[in-house]
Order: structure tokens, then sequence, then C-alpha cells
């Protein structure tokens, strides 16, 4: 696809009616966005390369080539996701589950990395990123090591830090998006808010200076230790005088009230990029209901796909690797794929958690038809009372 011209993107951005949310979709987003999704490409060919499998041979199907090749079965939804990256692109034809040379070459790695780190230095921790799956592709295929060990070992949790981080673009999107849409639903005063899969914090950063005074009660969670102490030191440096942070390292998968979520005492349940990997989603959503008050709001900042479940989305070429991201209970209406969700799929999976007044901000279904690369929304839902 080519890229928008900057004198284009007025004209784009007035598709998203909301002035405030079109404030948070600047042109340096757009354009690092773009040069982001042109190195997933050149990234997901560079794995072929690598591989042996590129160029592909007609009628290559990812299970196939998985089991010709004897890679470790974990290794499929990446395997899938770079033919279905490089279809949507151009660079492949997909026919049937099958797929194809076109004829297109996805640009130089190397050469989109450089670009990306001059656009927007901030975001070229992205491109760090899919350098490591690159680089360790082998040992991933292999089954050697498993993402989580690749991805996070304990000397690459500064790039994280950095990747989920306000500075950076490409992320700090769903930040902010997040927060705008929490300010338009708490309360005016007295606000108590949960959130869920905290980080490293830069979510609680961003609702906290969005919401100040207003919030009453402003409770932090997070499992993984490193990530719980930096994102409470960031929680609490964000709060505004009197409002009371507190803390807790609650794992969303087991119930939430023995982890310190009381029944009905909150406002808001808040979540930023976390509930699509809850393994058991309908789970989690009836801990988010519960631990709400009667009306209260659950508000999850979330990659979405507004084109289908077959959208691919260029986040996904990394956290692919991550059983975390791929090992999920799915349905084929509520939650018919792993990752992020359809618009549809979040109204059936809130839907039948007791949820109602869903909204979108934006409406990335509406958006996606004059700018179908639009993949971001702040799902909001209030807790339906008997």
């Amino acid at each position: 696809m080519p890229r928008t011209p900057e004198a284009q993107f007025p004209a784009l951005a007035a598709h998203i009616p909301d002035p405030e949310v079109r404030a948070l979709f600047t042109w340096p987003f757009l354009r690092v966005s773009e040069i982001f999704d042109e190195l997933v490409d050149a990234a997901s060919a560079e794995i072929l390369k690598r591989a042996g499998a590129w160029p592909v041979a007609p009628g290559t199907s990812p299970a196939g080539l998985v089991a010709a090749r004897s890679w470790a079965p974990r290794s499929l939804p990446l395997v899938a996701f770079v033919h279905g990256k490089l279809a949507a692109s151009g660079h492949l034809v997909a026919s049937d589950g099958t797929y194809a040379p076109s004829g297109s070459e996805p640009g130089s790695f190397e050469a989109l990395e450089a670009e990306l780190a001059a656009a927007e230095p901030d975001a070229a921790v992205a491109g760090e990123a899919v350098r490591i799956l690159i680089e360790e592709l082998g040992l991933f295929l292999s089954g050697e090591k498993t993402g989580e060990e690749i991805l996070f070992r304990p000397d690459r949790l500064p790039l994280w830090f950095r990747y989920f981080s306000n500075r950076n673009l490409l992320y700090s999107v769903n930040n902010h998006l997040g927060a705008l849409a929490l300010s338009r639903l708490l309360p005016e005063s007295g606000g108590r808010v949960l959130e869920i899969g905290g980080g490293a914090g830069s979510a609680a950063e961003a609702a906290l200076a969005k919401l100040g005074p207003r919030v009453s009660r402003y409770l932090f969670t997070e499992v993984v230790p490193t990530f719980f102490r930096r994102g409470e030191r960031a929680a609490r440096a964000a709060a505004a005088p009197g409002v009371t942070i507190d803390a807790a390292k609650l794992d969303m998968t087991k119930p939430w009230e023995a982890q310190g979520a009381a029944p009905g005492s909150f406002d808001a349940v808040y979540s930023v990029n976390c509930f699509h990997v809850a393994p058991d989603l309908a789970t989690v959503l009836a801990e988010a209901r519960a631990a709400l008050a009667p009306g209260g709001w659950l508000v999850v900042s979330e990659c979405v796909r507004p084109l289908g479940n077959d959208q691919p989305i260029y986040v996904e070429l990394v956290f692919d690797l991550l059983e975390s991201f791929t090992q999920v209970k799915l349905d084929p209406v509520a939650r018919p794929t792993h990752g992020f969700l359809t618009p549809a799929a979040w109204r059936e999976s809130f839907a039948r958690a007791g949820f109602a007044d869903v909204t979108f901000l934006p409406d990335a279904e509406a958006i996606a038809k004059s700018y179908p690369s639009f993949f971001v929304s702040a799902v909001a839902a209030r807790k339906a009372c008997p």
C-alpha cells in the first residue's frame, strides 16, 4: 500500500469526527505507523528467507510448511502471520489457505529500520524488537527456546520499558485514547479506578494525568514483579495531590476478590492492551463486572480488527512468538481467533458477560471504510444491573 503524502493527511484525519480523538492521531503517528508497517513486511520476508522458504513455493500453506520442516508446533501462529501479512500487502497471493508469489518484493529491512529511527527515534525500539526475532528465529522454529525466553530475558527488559512507554508513538496512542475514554465516563469527583495489567505504568501515567483530582483512589495492578515495581512508582509520581494510589500483584486469571479487588468497589475497571491475552476472556470479564459498582464502566483500550478476523496487525509479528498471546480459549463468535478482537467479538463478549451500552472511541469500523489501516479503539461497556 503506498504511503500517505503529508498533504493528504488533513483529509484522512477528517474521517475521525471527534476532535479530541483526532488530535491524538497526528501526522508523525501516521508516518511512523506506515514506515513500521513496511518494516514488518520486510521482516516477514526476511524471516522466510532465513528459514529457506522465500521465494514462497506456489501452493504453500503455513501448516504444511511447519510440518514439512519439522518446526515446533508453537511456531505456526508466526508462520501463518508472515504469510498473511505479506499477502495483505500484495507481496504474496492468497488462495484457499495457500500462498504463491505475486512478483512484488518488500523493501529492505535495514533501510526501513534506519528510516524509522530517523523519523521518530523513540519509536525505533519497535524495530529493535523485530530484529531480535529475526536474529533468534532459528532457536524459536526449532523449539529450543520459547518466545518468552527470547523476548523477555532479563537483559532485554530495558527494551520493553522503552517500548511500553508514552514516548513511543507506536504504543502511546492506546494509553492516551484509553485515558480520554476513561475521563468521559468517570464521575466528576471521587472516582475509583482499578487498572488491570498495568505493566510498567505508562497507561497509569496517561490516565492519572488526564483525570487529575477527579480520582479518589487508583488501584494499580500487575503480575510481573519487575514491571510491577516500575509501574507502581510511575503511578504514584503521576497522581494529583490527595489521590490515593494503591498497588497489588493481581493475576487477572485468578479470583480478583482474593487479590484485593473487593466486589462492587470501583467506578471503572481499566486496562490497556491486556484483555486480549486473557486465557479465558469470559472469566476475566466476569471478574471485572464483579469488581464494578452498579452502573460502573469497563474500559479497555486495544488494537481491534475492524476489517475482520483475518486482518493482520503489524504488532502481531513479535507477539505471535508468545504463548500468552496465542494460547487462549476460542469461541466461534465471541473470540474466533487469538490476539486482537473484532468490534463484533467485543460486543458479543461484553453482552454475554452482562455488560450494556458498548461503545467504541473512536468507531474503528466506520473510520476503516476510508482509512483501512486504522485499528485502535477504546472499548467501553457499562455494568448492566438486574
